[in-house]
């Protein structure tokens, strides 16, 4: 058999090859496809590419054990993590060379230290958001809520001996400006203040629209409206309901409605200003989220086919009541997943008959992003581990994160 031809075209051949595998390298370095999408490629990559680092961004709050967590990853994936202070995180570049990142056990967190994250995710990270992390506000900053005050004024003109008309007036817009007169609101430390800046402030504006020489038109149906208040609303009536007085301290602890993700605009420890942020929207992919006392949780798979519940598609319920108390877990909400692409539920909580998301993948910003990845955990998975539920909830993660 002649195999000159075959050898004389095998250098191209070669060389096709290579520049092939090349190519494919730079479109998975570069964010641009996943190791896994091309059959056989993944395990070529990471020879190449080496293991990826990974960091554990840990605080001094929150849900979870990060030390327990590293050294399960340290004996199941063989990968150490770097365990960084949220404290130290300013900016993305303290990031930059890890290509996961998980953070737990940071509830508090600045706002300055949340844009980090963003950046971090836009620039190609893959995220592991867990449970009540960045839930609570760092000492410079505040929350706001973008509350507007309308009104029509009136005021009776004369228009012949001994008789008046009533003449309505244009629609009258106020928004309480306060902390940065930024127009964003009502802003506060916490959301018990805003609903105090509220009362205050909605006292203060129906007293002018019905005082002095104007009054409210009577021939518009509603001539007094308040407007995206209605958190701070449901809170009042909480509290009426509750006969407890409308004061900072009895709203934070009765009203568990607000979402401290959203924050802004605020300070940094050093008094520059961070303009706000909408985080569970723009970086975890969902926008909303709740907190929960103590319930009767459970865990149940949906979509057990998703790599992340790999092994968990049959068997009995897993209990999470010790998991939540009233350390102010996040939960999200699934009315407003539509708005954002490629953001699945994984895995769903059943709580009192109702289904919450437990498990949230997102790739936000989609047509900006090299290859972001959020997962959010509403639970600290090193708490179920150790509950005995097995460490294949650690396997499937990096499996998935390092496809």
């Amino acid at each position: 058999m002649n195999y000159e031809p075959f050898l004389k075209n095998l250098p191209p051949i070669i060389g096709l090859a290579i520049l092939i595998l090349v190519l494919l390298f730079l479109l998975v370095n570069f964010g641009y496809l996943r190791a896994c999408d091309i059959p056989g490629f993944s395990g070529i990559y990471y020879v190449i590419k080496g293991k990826p680092q990974v960091a554990i961004v840990t605080g001094d709050d929150g849900t979870g054990d990060p030390s327990y967590l590293r050294t399960i990853i340290a004996q199941e994936i063989h990968i150490a993590p770097m365990v960084i202070p949220i404290d130290t995180i300013f900016d993305s570049s303290a990031l930059s060379n890890y290509q996961i990142v998980i953070v737990e056990h940071a509830k508090t967190m600045s706002t300055q230290t949340l844009w980090a994250f963003q950046k971090y995710v836009q620039a190609g990270g893959k995220l592991v958001w867990i449970g009540d992390a960045g839930t609570g506000l760092s000492e410079k900053d505040y929350i706001c809520e973008k509350v507007t005050f309308s009104y029509r004024p009136s005021a009776n003109v004369t228009t012949a001996p001994n008789q008046t008309q009533e003449v309505c007036g244009d629609w009258v817009e106020i928004t309480p400006n306060s902390l940065d007169n930024s127009n964003d609101g009502l802003c506060a430390k916490t959301f018990g203040e805003i609903v105090v800046d509220f009362v205050t402030e909605n006292q203060s504006t129906y007293k002018i629209a019905t005082t002095g020489q104007y009054q409210l038109c009577t021939a518009e149906k509603n001539a007094y409206r308040v407007s995206n208040a209605e958190k701070i609303l449901s809170c009042l009536s909480d509290l009426q309901n509750e006969g407890r007085d409308p004061t900072a301290r009895n709203a934070n602890e009765i009203c568990a409605t607000y979402n401290y993700w959203r924050r802004g605009p605020s300070k940094t420890a050093t008094g520059d200003s961070v303009v706000s942020l909408d985080f569970p929207l723009q970086v975890l992919g969902i926008d909303f989220a709740r907190q929960y006392g103590a319930s009767n949780m459970f865990l149940i798979p949906s979509g057990g086919t998703h790599f992340l519940t790999k092994g968990y598609e049959t068997g009995t319920d897993v209990a999470f009541t010790s998991y939540f108390g009233v350390s102010n877990v996040s939960l999200v909400d699934t009315s407003r997943f539509a708005s954002v692409p490629r953001t699945s539920t994984v895995m769903s909580m059943r709580l009192e008959g109702d289904m919450y998301p437990a498990i949230v993948v997102s790739t936000p910003y989609i047509s900006i992003n090299r290859g972001g990845l959020i997962v959010y955990y509403a639970f600290p998975p090193d708490d179920l581990i150790k509950a005995g539920a097995g460490v294949r909830l650690i396997n499937n993660l990096f499996n998935f994160l390092m496809c």
